[in-house]
C-alpha cells in the first residue's frame, strides 16, 4: 500500500499515529516510502475513541492555515466512523486491513470522502503471479 500511495502523496505535513504498537510498526514501514515532517502519537487515535472528539482534533490540525497534508494511522472501527464524523452524509465504510482512505477537508463544511483503498481493489496497479500457492497442474 505504501508503494501505491507514495507517488500520490510522497509527503505529509504531519502524521498522527495510534500508540498501539501496530500502528507504529505500520508507520514505520509506511515512512520508508513517505516523509512526515512531524509524527505525533495521539491516544485520540485508539480504537475505543470518539470519533467526534478525534474529527475535531484532525480538522484542528488541518485545513488552509495549518497542515495541508495529514495521515493518521489508527485502527477499525475508528476509522469508519471518523470518516462518517468528517465527512457530512457518509456512512462508516469497514476498513479492510491496510485500508487507506482519502478525505479532503473544508473546515467550515466538513469533508469530501473521496475514496477508500485496500490491498486488494489495487490489485491491476500491482498484479500478482498466479497461482498465488501450489501448482496447477
Amino acid at each position: 500500500m505504501a508503494q501505491w500511495l507514495a507517488p500520490q502523496v510522497p509527503a505529509f505535513d504531519r502524521v498522527l499515529v495510534s500508540p498501539y504498537v501496530r500502528s507504529q510498526q505500520t508507520w514505520q514501514q509506511l515512512s520508508r516510502f513517505i516523509a512526515g515532517s512531524r509524527v505525533e502519537y495521539c491516544d485520540e487515535l485508539l480504537p475505543d475513541a470518539d470519533a467526534d472528539i478525534t474529527a475535531s482534533l484532525l480538522l484542528a490540525y488541518g485545513g488552509p492555515e495549518q497542515d495541508q497534508n495529514l495521515l493518521v494511522v489508527s485502527h477499525m472501527p475508528l476509522v469508519g466512523f471518523l470518516v462518517e464524523s468528517l465527512c457530512p452524509g457518509t456512512l462508516a465504510p469497514v476498513f479492510v486491513t491496510a485500508g487507506v482512505a482519502k478525505i479532503t477537508l473544508d473546515k467550515g463544511h466538513g469533508g469530501l470522502f473521496n475514496w477508500l483503498e485496500g490491498p486488494h481493489s489495487i490489485r491491476p496497479y500491482h498484479p500478482r503471479p498466479w497461482p498465488l500457492c501450489g501448482s496447477m497442474g
